[in-house]
């Protein structure tokens, strides 16, 4: 078992393309985890919005998923895969910086539409990560680079939500969410200066006795 799993680290962090990933996804985990945490606090305790507001604001990052997800692949007939993933997170991802202004009035909206943009721009990442990854992987390491993946993902959702804790009584809970908010703005620049933007099209299915 631990050489399967060594197995699985050397191929991800092996790869320039597949270590980029692994990172800008970690980060916008660990991101968005922060900002998912401290949210209900910020709107409830120091707003004092709704509860129904939250949801709705919440909502609008699922709209922003699920569009994303959508739009993913006609974009990137168009621009080209990992073109597609550099321009979008370099458009995007500092929408993230909006989500901290959450306040009364506009800045509601302000921020709802920074949160829906930074979703969207998630959403399109999973689909062509994904995508990408897979390809990149011959048949007899796909589950061992999707475990790899899941637990570097998984795991930056729990430091993520401890860390928002920590920070929020160290910090105050607007100033953690600033932090969320950097971590899912600058999320893209790993993948933005590694190969993966010179990716026109998805890459050829790798040999089945290809070593990691």
């Amino acid at each position: 078992m631990r050489a399967q799993i060594g197995e699985g680290l050397r191929h991800v962090f092996g790869k320039r393309e597949l270590r980029a990933l692994a990172i800008t996804a970690a980060l916008a985990n660990l991101g968005s985890s922060v900002v998912n945490t401290m949210l209900p606090i910020w709107f409830v305790r120091e707003l004092g919005l709704s509860s129904a507001t939250l949801g709705l604001f919440w909502a609008a990052g699922g709209v922003g998923l699920l569009c994303g997800a959508r739009c993913a692949r006609p974009v990137a007939a168009r621009l080209g895969y990992g073109r597609t993933l550099g321009v979008v997170g370099l458009c995007l991802a500092p929408a993230g910086l909006l989500v901290p202004l959450v306040g009364q009035g506009v800045w509601l909206y302000l921020a709802g539409t920074g949160w829906f943009l930074a979703m969207f721009k998630i959403g399109m990442d999973n689909v062509l990560g994904v995508s990408l990854r897979q390809r990149m992987t011959a048949d007899r390491l796909l589950g061992r680079m999707n475990a790899t993946f899941r637990f570097l993902l998984t795991g930056a959702l729990a430091i993520g939500a401890a860390l928002s804790g920590v920070l929020g009584e160290l910090i105050g809970v607007q100033a953690t969410l600033w932090v969320g908010g950097v971590f899912m703005a600058t999320a893209f620049i790993p993948v933005f200066l590694s190969p993966v933007v010179k990716l026109r099209e998805l890459p050829e299915e790798q040999p089945q006795n290809a070593e990691s």
